[in-house]
């Protein structure tokens, strides 16, 4: 007879909620400093005298570190019964943003991304593992949305905090912002479980550790990746859609003779409108199915992002902000269903849906400026903007082949 303790469903859900809470505050911190790198890029690039491509390579540094870094920490996520990454990452993250402004040198500023790559790359796979498992079966959809509305907020918060530090205690002072973060992960540590073991079920510290005859192995690496890839493609060109369109959308803004101001208060509201977007259809797809949700989101994502670009004045500021909450919630979606398919190893099934989707998304930005350079910036963005439909293709292709399959 096992000795692990029983805990009643009333104690599971409120350990659950801590958690969700908790791990949530984390995803907001450690999002509210990557993004920084483009809001101080081109205050470095004045500083060192960097020549556009060099200024282009660190933004590509980081989306190769996240493509590489984030199937291993996923991989030692899943090897691990503390929440060690989740808890102490986000400090790395945030001590090499506020270190960014100061960077002595290029080859320095190469070293500070490295630090917001690994910090940011070794955070999100065991803080999704962490989600997963709260949430369970019955309400994963719901909380991996929470998880990601708060690192979108933080993400789209970004630029005005690192703007307001930049301005108000200025770049020698900003190293010291830390010490606020120190604070926070202090402050969120007693929610987060100090054990976690298999099946979802979390335990304090003085229920003692996980059974270990109890627990399952987690997969290999490659079943892992192999079972995920329907899934990874269709986050990849989701990413990418999302991404290309963050980059390129102040651009489009300027270059029709609107403002910085206006290009950037757009692009906090296509973000923010992901941030409602994912808590709403995260209920939905609980309730209605995942792979529903995800059909009709990514269908109608490109209904309203291709008339956004065609159309101008405020029309098409209402289109961007319903295409952007279009396609920004399905990402708990896909990751949810990555989680349900090897519940066993979710750390790194979400640093492969996750992980290599974003870092690609970044990557691909460069084709996609290239791109606009021979066809223009509204034909390379409405593109992008119908890319969703490639996704929609492939699991319409994967659906008729499971119900023939099912024929046989």
């Amino acid at each position: 007879m096992s000795d692990r303790p029983v805990l009643t469903e009333n104690i599971k859900r409120k350990l659950d909620a801590r958690t969700l809470i908790s791990v949530s505050a984390l995803h907001f911190i450690n999002d509210l400093h990557p993004t920084m790198l483009p809001t101080f890029l081109p205050e470095i690039t004045r500083r060192l005298s960097l020549s556009l491509g060099e200024a282009g390579f660190l933004s590509t540094l980081f989306g190769v570190l996240n493509i590489v870094v984030q199937p291993f920490a996923g991989r030692l996520a899943d090897k691990l019964d503390r929440p060690a990454l989740a808890l102490w990452a986000p400090l790395l993250t945030a001590g090499g943003a506020y270190l960014l402004p100061v960077a002595p040198s290029y080859g320095a500023a190469l070293l500070i991304v490295s630090m917001i790559g690994f910090g940011t790359a070794s955070f999100h796979p065991q803080a999704h593992g962490l989600t997963g498992i709260a949430g369970g079966s019955g309400n994963l959809g719901a909380y991996l949305a929470v998880f990601s509305a708060a690192g979108n907020l933080g993400a789209a918060l970004s630029p005005l905090y690192g703007v307001f530090l930049l301005r108000k205690i200025g770049p020698s002072s900003m190293p010291f912002a830390i010490l606020l973060v120190a604070a926070v992960i202090i402050a969120v540590k007693g929610g987060l479980p100090k054990r976690f073991v298999d099946e979802g079920r979390l335990v304090t510290k003085k229920s003692g550790g996980p059974d270990a005859a109890n627990q399952r192995e987690p997969r290999s690496f490659w079943s892992v990746f192999m079972i995920c890839l329907p899934v990874i493609v269709i986050s990849t060109i989701r990413d990418s859609t999302s991404q290309g369109i963050r980059v390129f959308l102040p651009l489009l803004v300027t270059g029709r003779g609107g403002s910085i101001e206006f290009g950037g208060a757009l692009l906090f509201a296509f973000t923010v409108s992901g941030v409602v977007s994912s808590l709403i259809c995260g209920r939905m797809a609980d309730a209605f199915g995942k792979r529903k949700v995800i059909f009709i989101m990514l269908t109608l994502s490109p209904l309203l992002l291709v008339p956004a670009i065609v159309v101008k004045d405020a029309l098409s500021v209402v289109l961007f902000i319903l295409g952007g909450a279009c396609i920004t919630a399905t990402s708990p979606l896909t990751l949810a269903i990555a989680q349900e398919n090897v519940p066993e190893s979710r750390s790194t099934a979400s640093s492969l849906v996750m992980g290599l989707s974003w870092g690609i998304a970044n990557v691909v930005a460069s084709p996609i400026g290239m791109l606009g350079d021979k066809i223009g910036l509204e034909g390379a963005l409405c593109v992008v903007s119908l890319s969703p439909l490639l996704a929609v293709a492939a699991m319409t292709f994967g659906d008729v082949r499971r119900r023939l399959r099912r024929a046989k």
